[in-house]
């Protein structure tokens, strides 16, 4: 067996989860999307785990039994990464340009419905008290457990009538589904870049009284 000598990325502890959609939060595993080059969260596939425990899409036990699974085969693994992140990418572009209310490219939705050939073919609907359910007909050792349900939640999200409701936040450039009443949220949280923004309005007001 392969040893597994990549260490998690501790930052993923402090990460958060502000996009009001699982699809888009996985295009906010970058930190700042307004730096260049962009700060990323996920530098390994293992870090790629990591998320998906913190937002729970997996538990404990299939954490690290997908650890393991890595430790097997990681050139395999390290090839689904490369794959994940070309999802993430794919996805902030398409979501981005919705933001700024254009449409998606008709390259970019031809990418994304491989990825939904790649992932759609596991799903199968369960019966529970009398309603229909969706689950995931994957391996517990299998990498797609992550993925699958962010390019369902992409679909989804796609087919509503909320992408008006996907925007950029001004400061960071993450992206996030304003569900505020007026429709008129500008940062990805008050906490994390309202209050920054705020501090910064102000001293520049401060500054030109001054002058």
């Amino acid at each position: 067996m392969t040893p597994l000598v990549m260490k998690r990325n501790e930052r993923i502890d402090d990460i958060q989860f502000n996009g009001g959609m699982l699809c888009l939060d996985f295009i906010n595993t970058v930190h700042d999307r307004k730096k260049i080059p962009a700060p990323d969260y996920l530098f390994h596939v293992i870090d790629l785990v990591a998320w998906a425990g913190k937002i729970g899409l997996v538990d404990k036990r299939s954490e690290a039994l997908l650890n393991r699974s890595i430790a097997g085969n990681l050139k395999k693994s390290n090839q689904f990464f490369t794959y994940a992140i070309n999802l993430r990418e794919l996805l902030y572009n398409m979501f981005f340009a919705i933001s700024q209310g254009k449409a998606t490219r008709n390259d970019e939705l031809k990418k994304f419905n491989a990825y939904i050939a790649d992932h759609f073919s596991f799903i199968n609907l369960k019966a529970k008290q009398g309603e229909y359910l969706a689950a995931w007909n994957l391996p517990n050792d299998s990498l797609q457990r992550i993925t699958a349900p962010v390019v369902k939640d992409a679909y989804e999200l796609l087919l509503s009538n909320r992408l008006d409701r996907v925007k950029e936040c001004s400061n960071c450039g993450w992206l996030f589904l304003d569900t505020t009443k007026n429709g008129k949220r500008r940062w990805c949280s008050m906490k994390a870049c309202g209050s920054t923004v705020k501090a910064l309005e102000w001293y520049y007001r401060q500054k030109e009284k001054a002058s």
